[in-house]
């Protein structure tokens, strides 16, 4: 399955990318310190990598072309977003799977480029991309005030209300249903998608061509 997935808040918003790009540039720079020694000339004390860097060339058809990989939408709906979570600093889950490839890593957007294609309203654009790291620091301890010997005051715990609907154990496709979408909408994340292939014994040469009403078994969430 080759297919490049952006989406933020936990997938509550976010969408596949419509072209697939000839390639993802990569870039992974190590951050050493080279100094120079006597009788022995330059070395170099190696540190922790640079945070990776990835760039995406492509394109976001007007139109429904055959070879668009998803439903397309108008292009300023994917410009809109990326403009957003650029504008206001959004870690952005990026994954991009080819066969047996796949990056899945946080990260921020620190370019986007674009401009429309003559004649055609297509919008050719550049997104550059750095991996994020969470950096807020960690919880503080609460410590509790130790307690008198004076009376205790006993409260009776009542258990939570159920407020959840219980998970199906099984589902039926309907159309534009896909394994990501099925994945989002039962377990939390379309990146779970390969639990419901494996446990229905769905191979990856199977992902496009799922019947409607074919019957999926739901994992545990």
């Amino acid at each position: 399955m080759h297919g490049i997935y952006f989406s933020v808040n936990n997938d509550k918003e976010g969408f596949q990318l419509p072209v697939n790009p000839e390639k993802v540039g990569v870039t992974n720079d190590g951050d050493g310190e080279e100094f120079t020694i006597a009788k022995i000339g330059n070395v170099n004390v190696p540190k922790d990598g640079k945070l990776k860097t990835y760039e995406i060339e492509s394109f976001f058809p007007s139109q429904q072309y055959s070879f668009v990989v998803t439903k397309a939408k108008n292009p300023d709906y994917y410009v809109d977003r990326i403009e957003k979570w650029k504008e206001n600093k959004w870690p952005v889950r990026f994954i991009y799977m080819d066969g047996s490839f796949k990056i899945n890593e946080l990260v921020t957007v620190e370019s986007f480029k674009y401009d429309e294609t003559g004649g055609s309203a297509d919008v050719n654009f550049t997104l550059q991309l750095k991996q994020y790291k969470d950096f807020s620091p960690a919880k503080m301890k609460v410590v509790k005030p130790k307690t008198t010997n004076k009376a205790k005051v006993v409260t009776k715990k009542t258990p939570p209300r159920q407020t959840k609907k219980p998970q199906p154990k099984t589902y039926s496709l309907v159309k534009g249903d896909s394994l990501w979408k099925v994945a989002q909408k039962f377990l939390g994340s379309g990146t779970r998608y390969p639990e419901i292939a494996k446990l229905n014994g769905i191979k990856p040469s199977q992902y496009r061509r799922l019947p409607i009403g074919l019957k999926v078994k739901i994992p545990p969430k």
